[in-house]
């Protein structure tokens, strides 16, 4: 595992099986297929922190498939940070062959279609946030996505909300 000040890359094996036990069980197991196929070596894996920065060798084009998860989950109950609170975030857009915006519960199939993307369009970037703030993730992503496509190209984008069932993530924000 390599750190730099906000991001960790997960590339040990040793690393990625103690994850994988500490969260099977858990409320993060959603979560295991994605450290599962990282740990195969069928992909990296970088988390992203508020405020953290992902080095350039995580972002060479020459690299293995990559997934970068972006954590904008709120973590401890508080609130989930803003696009902003990532300095890299329009970069990582730039970077991506693919996205998904996940301002949903987790399910272990849509981080399974993650390390899937993965395989195939070997750069994914995986923002996980709130319904709080999935609007604002939500324009990013759109701004992006027309900025490639004046180029004549594309940028496949996946979003899973909770506000298609009329509920918000997490279940608390409803309740506040």
């Amino acid at each position: 595992m390599n750190t730099c000040p906000g991001c960790i890359e997960m590339g040990s094996p040793a690393m990625l099986s103690a994850v994988i036990r500490q969260i099977d069980g858990s409320p993060h197991a959603f979560a295991i297929p994605l450290y599962r196929a990282a740990l195969a070596g069928d992909l990296k894996l970088a988390l992203l922190a508020p405020g953290g920065r992902v080095p350039a060798r995580v972002l060479d084009h020459t690299r293995p498939p990559t997934v970068i998860v972006v954590s904008g989950d709120p973590a401890s109950g508080g609130p989930a940070p803003a696009p902003e609170a990532f300095p890299q975030a329009r970069r990582l857009l730039a970077w991506s062959a693919a996205v998904m915006l996940h301002a949903s519960g987790g399910a272990a199939r849509d981080y399974e279609a993650v390390a899937d993307a993965a395989r195939l369009v070997r750069r994914v970037l995986l923002i996980e946030t709130a319904t709080a703030q999935e609007a604002a993730w939500y324009d990013l992503v759109r701004g992006e996505e027309e900025r490639r496509n004046a180029a004549g190209r594309h940028l496949p984008a996946l979003i899973i909300s909770a506000k298609v069932r009329g509920g918000v993530h997490p279940v608390a924000e409803g309740t506040r």
